[in-house]
């Protein structure tokens, strides 16, 4: 399948944003009330013109279907500051999936996916999350409905011998008949020359991501050539909502609308995340050239291209050798970062915004896309994986993508030229997602009662989020925070 042809597609570019109490009921299911989550989105829906107590009854009827994209990235948080600031909460795909649910009249399809890293437990992260029992209530109170939970991914991480977030060995496995369900269940789309990465196809050879096999990479990326492998679930439906958690992320900067799209694609050796070496030495990995860095690189190459030939005894000692070099390179280098985790990476963005142009763009994109930002705790420090709480409250709901993410980089306490993802979106000439520039753009700021004010975006609530290592040059400096 080709890349997007739909040539226009009306953008909303408006943003509404709310500020509730920061935290979620003790239970994700129905009676939240203290919590302020309902009363908020009551709010939400009512400054959209929509019906609060039926907000998707316009985009879907009975007999239709919703997918609902959640940030599911790992089952668990390894500073042990809980799953809050880690994925996005139960207790907003609930309201998300009971919308659907009545505005399809009880009978239709709702599905729930995503491609969390190939080392997530996903049965665990159903269970610690609490979405086992969100779906038996809806399903309870709407009998009539097809509910599906989904795991898109094709790659995972074997945690059979009790390796958790590679400190054992990390053995590296396909799902069962993976041919089988690829064609069946995935579409190949390639983007071609319309793809954002074309302009760096010189450097297709060194594409990487971090835990894949190189080799795989060089298959799907190439002069005029740029493919993915993309779920069937997003296509030809009614309705997709996506539902990204609002944190720090070490390649992006943050995560929000456009980066939470990623997860519509099953096999993560079609998305090239980073440039492998040094900036020096035309890579993105690093800024200046470094003979220990530059080891590691060469050796966890090797390692994840054998990595399913190795023996048990093999395996588990590249990985210890491994793990020694990656911790050689924090203890000495400045810089600690090896894989494309700082502003300088120039292929991420380009891989994100290309997926986003596939979802919005295309002949069977979904008839209507919406996003719901979770921020209620948002997630800071060394994000994706390894955040810690930060209560802000913040709920923004929009339709354009890339206005939204200006929207929370901003309320982070981000340069927006400075992180690439949002810069180009809104900016770049091949981005659909543009739109007015950010000096002459106001955002919907919610009150309880759904009230509105018109809030210019440089006077936006700021919560200063405390980046990752290397994005703190990405920081508006001396930028107080303000959550009025």
């Amino acid at each position: 399948m080709k890349g997007p042809v739909r040539s226009y597609r009306h953008m909303d570019n408006a943003v509404h944003l709310l500020l509730t109490k920061p935290l979620y009921p003790d239970t994700p299911l129905p009676g939240d009330e203290e919590s302020g989550l309902s009363t908020g989105f009551r709010a939400i829906w009512k400054s959209m013109g929509l019906d609060p107590e039926n907000p998707f009854g316009g985009l879907v009827s009975r007999g239709g279907t919703v997918v609902i994209k959640p940030n599911w990235v790992m089952d668990s948080n390894p500073v042990a500051a809980g799953l809050d600031c880690l994925i996005t909460h139960s207790s907003i795909v609930l309201r998300v999936m009971e919308w659907a649910a009545k505005a399809m009249c009880g009978e239709g399809t709702v599905v729930i996916g995503d491609a969390p890293i190939q080392l997530c437990d996903f049965g665990k992260l159903l269970s610690a999350s609490g979405m086992e029992s969100v779906v038996r209530s809806v399903q309870s109170r709407y009998p009539g409905l097809k509910v599906a939970v989904e795991d898109w991914r094709l790659t995972l991480i074997d945690r059979s011998d009790g390796s958790h977030c590679g400190r054992a060995q990390t053995r590296q496995k396909y799902v069962e008949q993976i041919d089988e369900r690829s064609a069946r269940d995935y579409v190949l789309i390639d983007v071609g020359k319309d793809s954002f990465l074309e302009e760096l196809s010189d450097f297709a050879d060194r594409f990487r991501v971090t835990c894949y096999p190189p080799s795989l990479m060089g298959r799907h990326h190439g002069h005029g050539v740029h493919r993915y492998l993309v779920t069937r679930r997003v296509f030809g439906i009614d309705l997709m909502v996506n539902l990204p958690k609002m944190k720090t992320h070490a390649k992006a900067g943050f995560t929000g609308a456009l980066k939470n799209i990623v997860g519509i694609n099953g096999h993560k050796e079609y998305l090239p995340h980073h440039i492998y070496g040094s900036y020096e030495d035309g890579g993105d990995c690093y800024a200046r050239p470094s003979a220990l860095k530059s080891l590691y690189e060469r050796l966890s190459d090797r390692f994840w291209e054998h990595n399913s030939g190795y023996g048990p005894l093999e395996r588990a000692s590249a990985t210890l050798a491994l793990g020694s070099l990656r911790r050689l390179v924090d203890s000495v280098c400045r810089e600690k970062n090896v894989e494309g985790s700082w502003p300088g990476n120039e292929v991420l963005w380009r891989m994100v915004l290309d997926l986003n142009h596939i979802l919005y763009f295309s002949s069977s994109s979904p008839k209507h896309i919406l996003t719901i930002v979770d921020g209620i705790v948002a997630g800071e420090g060394e994000g994706p994986l390894r955040p810690r709480p930060k209560a802000t409250g913040l709920l923004a709901v929009g339709r354009n993508p890339a206005y939204l993410d200006a929207v929370l980089a901003r309320s982070m306490g981000y340069c927006i030229p400075r992180v690439p993802l949002v810069y180009h979106a809104l900016y770049h000439r091949a981005s659909r997602f543009c739109g007015p520039k950010l000096d002459d753009f106001s955002v919907s700021h919610v009150a309880a009662d759904g009230t509105t004010r018109s809030v210019e975006f440089y006077n936006l609530p700021v919560f200063n989020l405390e980046k990752p290592h290397l994005w703190r040059r990405a920081e508006v400096p001396g930028l107080a925070s303000r959550h009025g």
